[in-house]
Order: C-alpha cells, then sequence, then structure tokens
C-alpha cells in the first residue's frame, strides 16, 4: 500500500509539473523575450521543474556528486540512458543549459511546447537529415555561449547495460574545441524500467565526471574519444553499481579477566 501511494503520488507531481510548464513558459517567453534572446529564463524554469519533480517523488531518492566548468564555459555534457527517468536526472545538474531530445517529446502537449520555448533541439532517430539540423542548432547554441546536453546513446537502453554511443556529440565538440563533460546516471532502468507504468525504489545516482579536453584534437580523433568517454562513463557506472561489500568482522574482545 505505502508503494503504491507513493506511485500515486509521483504521477500527480508529474502530471501537476506538466501542467504547469506550457503556461509558465509562455509567460517567461513574453516577459523576457526583449532582454533574454537565448531563452535562458525559460530553459532555467525547466531545470527547476525537473529538479522539483525528482527531488520529491519518495521512491527516488538522489544523489548528485561532481561539479560543471563555471560560467563563462561552455561544453557539451553526454550522458547515458537508461530511461524516462534520465530526463527528469539530468534537470538536477548545476548549469542552465539546452538539450537534444526525440522529435516525439516535442508533440507533447505542453510539455513538448515548453521545449520549443526553452530552445531545446528535436531530432528525429535514424533520420541523418534531421540529425545534422540538429547539431548545426546545437552548435550554434554552444557559439552563443550556451552549454549543451546530448545522450550520446540515442536511445534508452532496453536490457540496462551501457549502449554503444554515437558521433554526432565527440564531432560537435571536435568542431569547436569544447570539451566533453561525461555524467553516469545510475539507478534509472531500476527506477523505471522501459515499456513498464510501474515505479519502483531506486536511489538515483549522477555523477558528474571530470572534462575531457578537445582542444588540439581533429575529426580523425573522433572514434578514438568516443570510446574515451565511454569507457570513463562505463567505469563509473560499474562503480556506482557495484553492491555494497558486507561489514567487516566485529574486532575480538579480549574476555573478561584476559591481559
Amino acid at each position: 500500500m505505502r508503494r503504491l501511494l507513493a506511485t500515486a503520488f509521483t504521477y500527480a507531481l508529474a502530471a501537476a509539473v506538466v501542467a504547469v510548464s506550457f503556461p509558465l513558459a509562455l509567460v517567461l517567453f513574453v516577459l523576457t523575450a526583449p532582454f533574454d534572446r537565448r531563452r535562458m529564463a525559460v530553459s532555467e524554469l525547466l531545470r527547476w521543474l525537473g529538479e522539483v519533480l525528482l527531488r520529491h517523488a519518495p521512491l527516488w531518492p538522489a544523489r548528485i556528486e561532481g561539479s560543471l566548468p563555471p560560467p563563462p564555459a561552455t561544453f557539451v555534457v553526454v550522458p547515458n540512458h537508461q530511461s524516462l527517468v534520465d530526463a527528469i536526472a539530468v534537470a538536477c545538474l548545476p548549469r542552465n543549459m539546452k538539450w537534444l531530445g526525440k522529435v516525439e517529446a516535442f508533440r507533447l502537449p505542453w510539455l513538448g511546447w515548453a521545449f520549443h520555448l526553452a530552445g531545446y533541439v528535436p531530432v528525429k532517430r535514424g533520420d541523418r537529415a534531421s540529425g545534422a539540423v540538429a547539431l548545426a542548432a546545437m552548435r550554434r547554441w554552444l557559439e552563443a555561449g550556451v552549454p549543451v546536453g546530448l545522450f550520446a546513446e540515442g536511445h534508452r537502453t532496453r536490457d540496462g547495460q551501457l549502449q554503444p554511443f554515437h558521433a554526432g556529440p565527440f564531432r560537435l565538440a571536435v568542431d569547436l574545441g569544447v570539451p566533453i563533460v561525461p555524467v553516469a546516471i545510475s539507478g534509472a532502468w531500476r527506477a523505471m524500467p522501459p515499456d513498464r507504468a510501474a515505479i519502483r525504489p531506486a536511489t538515483i545516482q549522477v555523477r558528474i565526471l571530470p572534462p575531457v579536453p578537445t582542444a588540439g584534437r581533429t575529426p580523425a580523433d573522433v572514434d578514438a574519444l568516443r570510446e574515451e568517454v565511454r569507457g570513463r562513463i562505463a567505469a563509473a557506472l560499474a562503480e556506482l553499481e557495484a553492491p555494497a561489500a558486507p561489514p567487516g568482522p566485529a574486532a575480538a574482545r579480549p574476555s573478561p579477566g584476559s591481559r
């Protein structure tokens, strides 16, 4: 019964977040449009709403580790993608940025409309032309001094395992000479496996790894960079998901009267 109530509360909270996302985003967009050409106020609103949802979901305690380069640094954030919960978890990253997402999410009433107002970038999965247009849009954000985030796997894992990474985010970073910031997200797959509406208890861990510089790298280095970043995320996930070591045996106590 307790889990059922927690699940109902989480869905109700998510519905409330979606319900207010577009009206608030629209009002903020209209008020800030004359002086906020990069739409940072609207994207900060969506980041805050996502963080509120994750922080108050009773079955998903969250732990955030590490830090991002401070302003005015720009960079490309590359997280792994375990489930829908990842899109909420990245809202807890301590910088406002623009995200690339599948076009289906942008077609959702209210939330998808808010994504458009925030300047997030849609992409049609498996469509090369759409991918090229989306990367060009992300490039413009970086050139405007705005960090960006892309899920390098391109889609959620179906079995909880880390999938191969696409080259797009790494090519983008190399072209502009900005660092890649790997982010390992653990617990999201257990919290909400694909194609299941049920919510399960899980600790959502988000670990921000040290930036990987790209200055001096060329397009010929993209594949090596992709595998390097994937390896770092894989190592972090292995550490985050390792079972806790059992406590060691208690120290032997001397018997009464022993010397």
